[in-house]
């Protein structure tokens, strides 16, 4: 062995290993410092989102990138869903779309969902947009959060890759999803409680049968994302979906709201008492199915609108004849309410909150069935009305109230887009139009503005002309007319001037329709009572809805139908389109006999005595039925004929504006 040097002691091995177990950490530490003044405010290298590559860009610059690459393809987005795999490897799609386009207008939303093979799932409708600030967020995020330094070191030894996703307006989604329920599945209907005469039985529900929401999500935006975000399509599979409440849990709601029906409930008003039975409060009460981690469960409400209104009856009866009048006013864009100095009114929604937090709200919050000794009593306060109060807060304090409100659908399509932009045109233009008291006249065309046409923003769309369908500017302004008219004839309201349309729609009440057509055919409506009503719409890409807001005069509203009488039958006509290919055929307009009915109102007040009564007569003439042949195209026009006289009831189909 070789011998020591003298005055050269042996280096130990562990002093060593940890000099250099601190050096790396020294090194580590140092690196981490330097790392955060180098890369403060930038994402890591390695990073990726999607197809881009995101490292050392800022939040922002990440997410302008994403916008570039992503964003415009996306928002031309553009898919076919099929509704079934015959359908996607037999139908023709342009000349499906052709034909569904050109019927739109002419078929109800029953008709036209049975019969449908595609739909048209469109980015801009559906609100797809990239999250792109979310995503740069995430991308920052990769080796600050959770990962930590072997994220880091992960995304620079190979990369980290953030997945692309979209994201969608959900009621929008859920729409679409909801319309092909329609006609590839069944929608499943939960156990509920129907209440009669103060009577609550159970109405059984049934499992169904829907899209499943996941794949279709993922299949949309999967098509979005794609390398041709305007051209894919996939088929519509629907999933098994049960009932969330079976018979015993809607039996369980039932017995305790037949246990409050037949306890009665007692309002106190100005030294007045009124017991109600369990007839008058049944009226009131409707179920809603609450969602929760464990599960759903059918419970009880009481509907503010017509409980109010019955207890306004009640406090009119009792000779207060009026508790306030209101004006509405545009201000500053904003609608606000006005009442006289000094006035006051019932607090009716203050009183069904109580009540329906007392009789109600212990079984709806942890499903107790258990009943106070005595029977529930109520008292009707006064409020103080402020001389001025936004429509909101007015709404919400009760001091005015929904009288009656109306929605009517439609088809929605990409060949329907101008007629869904006119439909939204004109209901903007609407809303929040001002009916005066004592006797102020509503009218279609002075509220929109005048006449339909370009200068004011509307687009060609199909209208009815000469007992066919064509574009025009404007098409689909009648819809519209049509929904203020249910909502004013529901309202009670006297309508003073009203024309059906010349052809029969059958998506609206029968002989409850209404036509617009500048300067000859008009709509209008008078409001009878002591206070201003307002009128407000909203929509989505398929309904519409016209709502009455102010005092509600509490009228009661009856109809009487008549039978349909006939009238002349319907002709058939062929169209030679030279752009369309040889054996093309489609039908362009559907048939439609002419026919006739009256609809007989009668408006009363809430003690019976009658206000006033008109009937309403429409007059629908034929449609011809036009189809259109591609050049060299047989028409069958003999075969035709001879089959007409026996297909002519099967041919009574609705049409549209």
């Amino acid at each position: 062995m070789k011998p020591v040097a003298p005055g050269r002691p042996r280096s130990p091995k562990l002093p060593l290993v940890a000099a250099a177990a601190a050096l790396v950490v020294a090194v580590i530490a140092g690196g981490v410092g330097f790392d955060q003044l180098m890369n403060g405010n930038r994402i890591y290298q390695g990073v990726s989102v999607g197809s881009v590559d995101v490292s050392g860009m800022t939040r922002e610059e990440a997410a302008n990138a994403l916008d570039a690459a992503y964003s415009d393809a996306v928002a031309s987005g553009l898919g076919i869903v099929f509704a079934s795999d015959e359908a996607a490897q037999t139908v023709d799609v342009d000349t499906e779309m052709t034909e569904d386009a050109a019927q739109a207008e002419q078929l109800s939303v029953e008709e036209a969902r049975a019969d449908k093979k595609l739909w048209v799932a469109e980015a801009g409708v559906l609100g797809a947009h990239v999250p792109t600030a979310d995503l740069a967020e995430e991308a920052f995020a990769v080796g600050r959060d959770a990962g930590g330094l072997a994220q880091r070191i992960e995304a620079a030894t190979s990369t980290v890759s953030i997945p692309m996703r979209l994201d969608f307006d959900e009621d929008a989604l859920e729409a679409l999803a909801a319309e092909i329920d329609e006609t590839i599945g069944e929608p499943r209907v939960d156990s509920n409680v129907q209440i009669e005469d103060g009577v609550a039985t159970v109405v059984e529900g049934h499992d169904g049968t829907i899209v499943d929401r996941d794949e279709f999500r993922s299949k949309i935006a999967e098509g979005f994302l794609g390398a041709t975000p305007d051209d894919f399509s996939f088929v519509a599979h629907t999933a098994f979906a049960p009932s969330r409440i079976d018979s015993a849990a809607a039996e369980t709601c039932r017995a305790f709201i037949q246990g409050v029906l037949d306890r009665g409930l007692t309002f106190t008003f100005e030294g007045d008492q009124w017991d109600l039975d369990g007839a008058t409060i049944g009226s009131w009460v409707t179920t809603t199915v609450a969602e929760s981690e464990g599960g759903a469960r059918l419970v009880p409400v009481l509907d503010e609108k017509t409980a109010c209104a019955d207890l306004l009856a009640l406090i009119r009866e009792a000779g207060f004849v009026s508790a306030t009048t209101v004006n509405f006013r545009i201000e500053g864009g904003e609608v606000w309410v006005y009442a006289q100095d000094g006035s006051r009114y019932p607090l009716t929604a203050d009183a069904v909150s109580a009540a329906d937090a007392g009789v109600f709200g212990a079984f709806r919050d942890n499903g107790s069935t258990a009943f106070a000794d005595e029977r529930p009593t109520v008292a009707i306060g006064w409020g103080a009305a402020p001389s001025k109060s936004s429509f909101d807060d007015a709404l919400a304090m009760g001091l005015i109230g929904e009288i009656s409100s109306y929605t009517t659908e439609y088809n929605d399509g990409a060949g329907t887009a101008n007629r869904r932009h006119n439909i939204h045109l004109a209901a903007d233009l609407l809303t929040d139009s001002i009916t005066p008291a004592n006797g102020g006249i509503w009218s279609f065309t002075e509220t929109m503005g005048g006449q339909a046409n370009e200068e004011m923003g509307f687009k060609g769309a199909h209208v009815i002309s000469g007992g066919e369908y064509t574009d025009a500017i404007g098409g689909g302004i009648c819809q519209v007319a049509t929904t203020v008219f249910n909502a004013v004839y529901e309202g009670g309201y006297p309508v003073t001037e009203r024309r059906n349309h010349s052809l029969y729609i059958s998506s609206y009440p029968t002989g409850r329709d209404a036509a617009i057509a500048y300067p000859y055919l008009d709509l209008k409506w008078e409001n009878d009572t002591t206070s201003d009503v307002l009128l407000r719409t909203r929509y989505t890409d398929s309904t519409l809805t016209v709502t009455l807001y102010g005092i509600d005069p509490g009228y009661v509203v009856s109809t009487e139908t008549g039978d349909w009488q006939k009238g002349d039958a319907y002709k058939t006509k062929y169209q030679v389109d030279e752009e369309e290919s040889e054996g093309t055929r489609y039908v362009k307009t559907r048939g439609a006999d002419g026919r006739s009915v009256t609809v007989h109102r009668t408006v009363r007040d809430r003690s019976g005595n009658l206000l006033h009564e008109e009937d309403f007569e429409s007059n629908y003439k034929p449609i011809n039925e036009v189809i259109v042949v591609g050049p060299n195209t047989p028409t069958g026009e003999e075969e035709d004929s001879e089959e007409k006289d026996d297909d002519k009831e099967d041919a009574r189909v609705s049409t549209g504006d």
